[in-house]
């Protein structure tokens, strides 16, 4: 029984630190992401969009098919660049990179 109890606290204080010590970010606006590196950006840019792809693949593809046809998008910096002009404009400061990508950061890569 008593093993049992040392096993059960064991079990709970390796997940209390686990779940704590996990780096959890979320970039709400401007200013958190003025706060990043680059290679931060880079990092959270790549699963927003790998998010984008897996999830609106085939929606995102059908709404900018018409203008998007023959854009490459080759560098996470490509994106980065991107969410940072629109940061540019005063706006903007206020959306997350988030946002700021799957609305206007499309919108800026087709021309429309």
């Amino acid at each position: 029984m008593q093993n049992k109890l040392l096993v059960f606290k064991l079990f709970i204080l390796t997940v209390f630190f686990c779940v704590t010590a996990g780096p959890f970010v979320v970039v709400e606006n401007y200013g958190n992401w003025k706060t990043l590196s680059f290679v931060s950006k880079a990092a959270y840019v790549t699963g927003l969009w790998d998010g984008y792809i897996a999830f609106y693949g085939k929606e995102l593809g059908e709404k900018f098919s018409d203008n998007c046809s023959n854009i490459r998008i080759t560098r996470v910096s490509d994106l980065v660049e991107m969410v940072d002009s629109l940061y540019e404009q005063e706006k903007n400061k206020s959306f997350s990179p988030a946002v700021l990508l799957r609305e206007k950061g499309l919108q800026n890569l087709c021309g429309k």
